[in-house]
């Protein structure tokens, strides 16, 4: 009988698993690479998309610009927290909760010099070429063989070591490569594209202690975006030019 009204008294001390979640606040870290993000202006399509989505969900949230090494690491310590994009690769799937697709992106290698455009690409592999640290460019520029591999935490690095001619190649993200490019003084008409690879989707991620409940609204709101096609729409109101079918979800090619 005593146990019995231990356990009694010990349930309904015990908060729910749904009160615990109400009066829990996240920190949604959002990418300073533009057009992704910007932390100088607070916008970007995923800005928008992700709280967006969070707006809708009715999910607290404060939001944060770090540098995307320190944002990973954030996020992996756990403490309620989430960021995007991420691009889902195996040796990140046991780090975080993989919400939803929030992005289509590629990888190029660029150059400012045209007569490489004619080169082998085996011989190509003999030049320095800048990638930023762990991630998909990184991975793609060993896997293909390069032998001198300049590792940055972030695009505009890179685009400032190309720009100074320090490294001859840049294996990088085509639309915040461009933007970086551009910020670092130059000009993406005198960028000449070597090679173009996709890469798996990008994520908004949670960390593994945010409940199951709150990463299932959101990625109920992000798949219900995805599908209606206002994730491509967010994305294509950030530019001028009509983007490309690969980088959208939606999109049908015309057919010839």
């Amino acid at each position: 009988m005593a146990a019995l009204a231990a356990l009694i008294l010990m349930c309904a001390s015990r908060p729910s698993f749904a009160q615990d979640e109400t009066e829990l606040r996240f920190r949604l870290f959002q990418p300073d690479n533009a057009p992704w993000g910007e932390a100088e202006t607070g916008e970007g399509f995923i800005v928008e998309i992700t709280e967006t989505a969070f707006k809708r969900a009715g999910i607290p949230y404060d939001i944060v610009f770090a540098p995307w090494k320190r944002e990973q690491a954030a996020v992996q310590q756990r403490g309620f927290a989430f960021m995007a994009p991420l691009t889902r690769i195996e040796a990140r799937e046991n780090l975080y909760q993989w919400v939803a697709p929030v992005n289509i992106s590629y990888l190029q290698l660029v150059t400012t010099k045209a007569s490489y455009v004619n080169w082998k690409f085996e011989d190509l592999l003999r030049l320095p070429v800048a990638a930023r640290m762990e991630s998909p460019a990184e991975f793609t520029a060993r896997g293909l063989g390069f032998e001198t591999i300049t590792l940055v935490e972030d695009e505009e690095v890179a685009a400032r070591l190309l720009g100074a001619g320090r490294v001859t190649l840049w294996m990088q993200r085509g639309l915040p490569g461009r933007w970086a490019y551009t910020k670092a003084g130059g000009e993406n008409s005198v960028l000449h594209t070597l090679g173009l690879w996709t890469t798996p989707e990008q994520y908004l991620v949670a960390s593994l202690d945010v409940p199951h409940g709150v990463t299932e609204k959101l990625r109920a709101e992000l798949i219900q975006m995805r599908l209606s096609g206002e994730l491509d729409k967010i994305k294509q109101s950030y530019f001028e030019d009509k983007l490309p079918c690969v980088l959208l979800f939606t999109c049908v090619p015309e057919q010839e």
